[in-house]
């Protein structure tokens, strides 16, 4: 249920604010989760975050995707270059 009303607003995030929430999602869900190397704070994941959605990456399909890769590090990369 929770997961259900973040990719909500995700989807319809088209405002700072919205951007900002919706990258915690994915940041938390990177570094928290799994640790992935490739951002080794969590600061560092929303500044590339941040950056990606303002230049209209949909973070929210990363976000299902990153979710759906389990911490797999492949896959994780594939959501990064697909969404």
């Amino acid at each position: 249920m929770k997961t259900l009303m973040l990719l909500t607003l995700i989807g319809c995030g088209t405002n700072e604010a919205e951007r900002e929430h919706a990258c915690d999602a994915l940041c938390d869900e990177l570094v928290m989760t799994c640790g992935y190397t490739a951002y080794p704070t969590r600061e560092s994941c929303a500044q590339g975050c941040l950056w990606d959605a303002e230049n209209g990456k949909d973070i929210g399909a990363e976000f299902q995707c990153v979710q759906a890769a389990a911490c797999d590090t492949f896959t994780i990369l594939e959501c990064a270059h697909g969404s």
